[in-house]
């Protein structure tokens, strides 16, 4: 049997957004059945948890038989190569989406994380006001790249949903978020295609339903000092 690890409750403006659901997501589209165990500080801070995951991050993938594995990417990836699913079966199509999946990732999000962190983690209203234009700048350039990579077309690669897809999409619910893919209209197009899919709609409604059922003090966050 397949687990996958996810928090018991995240604060709202994350909710929906937490990684656990790109695999959620990458299991429902291949058919694999998987359960979810909930972590709260307690456990994602506990030597053992910390032994399958370095950084104490989710999610983990835990299987039968198998070394755990982390990171959404890898996750994603691996589960595509053993499933024989939403990958190209042409080798120059599939070499394209590998370069998207690895993209989304490396040359993509790195830039919307900064943005956010300067949205959402940064308290001092100066420091947000020195930090927003140059986050927002190279967000901007990245997102207008990615929308003239993406033109028109329905898919990213070939004419199937591949994982460059579900890693692109994913990767842009962060600036959907933040209103700033309104910007972008071929892009949130794309986006709205891809995430009308079945599969993503249950990884998201599964992930909320947990929240739902939660609350911070779920969590037992450490006393602040």
């Amino acid at each position: 049997m397949i687990t996958v690890t996810a928090f018991k409750w995240v604060p709202p403006f994350a909710q929906g957004q937490v990684r656990d659901h790109r695999v959620r997501w990458v299991l429902n589209e291949v058919g694999w059945p998987y359960e979810v165990r909930l972590l709260d500080s307690e456990d994602q801070r506990s030597e053992a948890y910390r032994a399958m995951q370095p950084f104490g991050q989710v999610p983990v993938l835990e299987e039968d038989g198998r070394p755990p594995m982390f990171e959404t990417g890898a996750i994603v990836l691996d589960v595509a190569l053993r499933s024989g699913k939403l990958l190209p079966a042409d080798e120059r199509l599939r070499g394209l989406a590998l370069s998207y999946l690895f993209a989304a990732l490396n040359s993509v999000e790195p830039f919307l994380m900064q943005l956010a962190i300067v949205e959402y983690f940064t308290k001092d209203e100066e420091e947000k006001a020195r930090r927003r234009p140059d986050a927002l700048k190279m967000a901007r350039q990245r997102l207008g790249d990615l929308e003239h990579a993406v033109g028109d077309r329905r898919f990213l690669v070939g004419e199937e949903f591949t994982v460059a897809d579900l890693m692109v999409a994913s990767v842009l619910k962060g600036p959907q978020a933040m209103g700033l893919l309104e910007e972008f209209p071929r892009l949130q197009a794309y986006q709205d295609r891809i995430l009308e899919r079945p599969a993503y709609r249950k990884a998201i409604a599964d992930q909320c339903a947990a929240f739902a059922m939660h609350g911070p003090a779920d969590m037992k966050y450490p006393a602040r000092t």
